[in-house]
């Protein structure tokens, strides 16, 4: 007798958790880069909100995402690996937002 084991299971937690992280990391990375060349330009007190709010949204999308992420790791006989990649990439995009706005800070003085 053949012990063989039942397959897999779809993971749509860690499918879902990799699709809201690279959004959430491009996003940021794109709008964090807008916010630095517009500090380095002069014009970021014009746009900063709008920035910042995009930026923030952004980044919970990330928080969102690393949180579906930890969700699809903890479910049995499931893939682990859109899991692990989504919660890496959703950390990935809060630290990075927090990364740039030390920066636009480190800029201003403050």
């Amino acid at each position: 007798m053949t012990n063989t084991p039942p397959p897999q299971q779809p993971n749509t937690l860690g499918s879902a958790s990799l699709v809201l992280g690279i959004v959430s990391l491009s996003l940021v990375f794109g709008i964090g880069l807008c916010a630095l060349v517009g500090v380095q330009q002069g014009w970021i007190r014009a746009g900063g909100t709008a920035l910042f709010v995009c930026g923030a949204s952004s980044a919970f999308l990330g928080l969102v995402g690393a949180a579906l992420g930890f969700g699809g790791l903890l479910g049995a006989n499931r893939s682990r690996a859109a899991a692990i990649a989504g919660l890496l990439l959703g950390l990935g995009g809060l630290c990075l937002f927090f990364g740039i706005l030390a920066a636009i800070q480190k800029a201003f003085g403050g």
